[in-house]
């Protein structure tokens, strides 16, 4: 039995189509490519460096919220009328979503800590020569913790009326809480807030959530009559301790600008202001690089001699906070 093989024969009409589909996977390869590693890198960093932007301002407009309801709380007292608490809403943006097949989404996660960031005001004034104590605390912070790929992670809180940036190579206040320093005919007359918070709750995703403040109670107190030696002690524990250290002693600075001296070592530093040789204020903050916890002091001298304090305002503002819909109220 005889085998019949066929001899292959060559033909050059089917190459050209060949190369021509290599040519094009080539030409959409290198397009992907490009896609890939150039515009989404660059589209995602602007959207996640946007949508912080987008988060300061919602974070405003929550501290703004806060702030109104306290004036309400004060207007009514003094009107001499009962309080109505009112709910206030504010928005936050959690993320920013991905493209799709190209990138991920950005998860941003929104907590808030009733037991975080303690403040604490200490002091004695005198009535009727006796010397009093007070000691007044705040607790509480709401934060966006947004975990940026392209662009630099951070985030935003409010904290006892400010709210302030934190990047891992610095923090800083972006809106202002209630401290005000004055000097009049050589006198201090100054002014500070507490804010409490209540309500634990959290909540992560891409979304827009929405935040509940009630203000609920507000309490506001001037004190005068202080010893001659008196202190006024304001300390302050947490992660952003050290745009607190700033802020106040930029405030300090400006409102009295005094000169001093400045101590300052890889974990801590102090200024201390002088009128003469005796010191009006001495703020000081300390770090510990393990947990990243920050510790802030500031002592405000009363000095009959050169600048007394006349009067200190300290005024309390107590807020349930709602995040998300688990969130635990505590009731009053």
């Amino acid at each position: 039995m005889r085998v019949l093989i066929r001899e292959l024969r060559s033909d050059e009409r089917g190459v050209a189509s060949t190369v021509g589909t290599i040519m094009a996977l080539l030409v959409f390869l290198t397009f992907l490519s490009l896609i890939v590693n150039q515009y989404v890198p660059v589209w995602m960093k602007d959207s996640e460096a946007a949508h912080m932007n987008t988060a300061l301002g919602n974070f405003g407009s929550l501290k703004g919220a806060i702030d109104l309801q306290v004036l309400a709380a004060q207007a009514a007292r003094n009107a001499g009328v009962f309080y109505i608490p009112a709910t206030a809403s504010a928005a936050i943006g959690l993320g920013v979503d991905g493209v799709p097949i190209f990138a991920a989404p950005t998860i941003g996660t929104l907590k808030s800590s009733p037991d975080s960031g303690p403040f604490t005001v200490q002091f004695s004034y005198l009535i009727r020569g006796v010397p009093t104590p007070v000691r007044e605390q705040s607790n509480g912070t709401i934060d966006l913790d947004v975990a940026n790929r392209y662009y630099v992670p951070q985030r935003v809180a409010y904290e006892n009326g400010a709210v302030i940036r934190y990047q891992g190579d610095g923090q800083v206040v972006r809106a202002q809480p209630t401290f005000a320093v004055i000097k009049t005919n050589n006198s201090l007359d100054i002014s500070f807030g507490l804010v409490s918070l209540y309500g634990t709750g959290a909540i992560a995703g891409t979304s827009t959530e929405i935040v509940n403040t009630q203000v609920f109670a507000f309490d506001r107190q001037d004190y005068s009559g202080f010893a001659s030696n008196a202190v006024i002690w304001i300390n302050h524990t947490s992660r952003y301790a050290l745009a607190w250290y700033t802020f106040l002693n930029q405030t300090l600075a400006s409102a009295l600008k005094l000169g001093g001296t400045y101590v300052s070592t890889p974990l801590d530093q102090t200024f201390t202001g002088m009128l003469g040789a005796l010191p009006v204020y001495q703020i000081t903050s300390r770090s510990n690089p393990t947990t990243g916890i920050y510790i802030m002091q500031l002592k405000l001298y009363n000095n009959a001699l050169v600048m007394p304090l006349s009067v200190f305002r300290l005024q309390h503002a107590q807020v349930q906070i709602g995040v998300g819909d688990n969130t635990q109220s505590v009731q009053f």
